[in-house]
């Protein structure tokens, strides 16, 4: 079977789902990680407050490095993402905000990236999709999120979609609660991700104040949100130290954290779970 994790950015599979990515590859199975937001935007015509994160020819060699690390193949959409999209937003943490006022027409690339799931998907029916949840209400993480939703239902493919905890809904409850599915993903443990150091409280406590309170079920109709879900946890042991030596190739990114403090991180959110990584699926009531 082909299994095809879906990312909004460079680093997101890997930081979300890159233990189960190693667990399929050593059981032989055919993987490919598709990044959608990875087109190159003109720094000269941005703002300096956009520049931090803007140099895809350094972040595209570093997830070449990471999933060739873990053995599997790659493709980038090339697709804009929305920090760097006309008109500009005016500060970058706007992001993380959704506009429900201009409902989905506000996503602009919601039928290319269905348009790239029917051609998987009419090469190889039986392909298994992972798609973000949108936890962390990042723009380009939730219209992932719908595209993936909404072709999912229209082509009544329940059994081949999972949809995995975005590496903002690790970080901590209160991002998971804020989402109208995120609820669900309650923690079994008592170790909290948030309280692994000092730094990594700050950080979360500083990104809990700019996520604006999730709604994105009052972008959806109906027929989308009459849908049972269900837990599903795949467990990373053994896979976990080569995740970790994965994300840690995305330099340009994990250096905000410390390399150290991001590992210690994700153990105590694994260890939550049994050492796995979280996924809901989808069924019809």
């Amino acid at each position: 079977m082909q299994h095809i994790f879906l990312g909004a950015h460079l680093d997101d599979a890997v930081c979300s789902c890159g233990g189960t990515i190693a667990k399929l590859v050593y059981e032989r199975e055919d993987v490919l990680v598709i990044t959608v937001y990875t087109r190159d935007p003109d720094i000269k015509s941005l703002p300096k407050k956009f520049h931090k994160f803007a140099d895809y020819d350094l972040r595209k060699k570093e997830d070449q490095i990471a999933l060739d690390k873990l053995s599997a193949d790659y493709k980038w959409l090339d697709i804009e993402e929305r920090a760097y999209r006309t008109p500009l937003l005016k500060r970058p943490t706007d992001v993380f905000k959704i506009n429900l006022s201009e409902g989905l027409n506000q996503f602009l690339n919601i039928a290319e990236i269905q348009s790239e799931l029917d051609r998987i998907f009419v090469k190889n029916p039986k392909a298994k999709i992972y798609a973000p949840l949108g936890v962390g209400n990042h723009f380009d993480h939730v219209e992932v999120f719908l595209a993936s939703l909404m072709f999912m239902v229209d082509n009544a493919l329940f059994d081949n979609f999972l949809f995995y905890l975005d590496s903002y809904g690790m970080f901590s409850t209160k991002m998971r609660k804020k989402h109208y599915l995120g609820k669900k993903l309650v923690s079994l443990g008592t170790k909290k991700p948030e309280k692994s150091s000092f730094k990594w409280f700050m950080i979360t406590t500083v990104m809990n104040s700019m996520i604006s309170g999730n709604a994105i079920e009052k972008l959806l109709p109906s027929k989308y949100l009459d849908i049972e879900w269900e837990l599903e946890t795949n467990s990373i042991k053994g896979y976990e130290k080569l995740k970790l030596s994965a994300l840690e190739c995305y330099e340009s990114q994990v250096k905000l954290f410390g390399t150290k403090t991001l590992e210690k991180f994700f153990i105590r959110h694994h260890s939550n779970w049994d050492s796995s990584e979280l996924f809901l699926h989808a069924k019809v009531i």
